[in-house]
């Protein structure tokens, strides 16, 4: 193991996989394109995480996903001079 406790090869997958997603991350043309790469990251995470025995971690990601949305509907209605939809 290495000092930060993770294993040689813990640390390759973790390689492996910012090699993968940071350039595409990178090559987002705008914010909707980013969030659309960050949302297929997050979702391959998750797969991820239940093939690895973590069943739940699709079901924690829509918590996430909807606890941000609903903060920002929030933010959104209370904006002065807005009528909330």
């Amino acid at each position: 193991m290495s000092g930060n406790g993770m294993s040689p090869e813990a640390l390759k997958r973790l390689r492996n996989l910012a090699n993968f997603w940071n350039p595409r991350m990178q090559a987002a043309t705008d914010d909707a394109d980013l969030a659309r790469i960050c949302f297929e990251r997050a979702k391959a995470a998750a797969k991820r995480a239940q093939r690895n025995g973590q069943p739940g971690a699709m079901h924690e990601l829509a918590k996430q996903l909807a606890q941000w949305a609903a903060e920002m509907e929030r933010a959104d209605a209370n904006r002065q001079g807005r009528n909330a939809v």
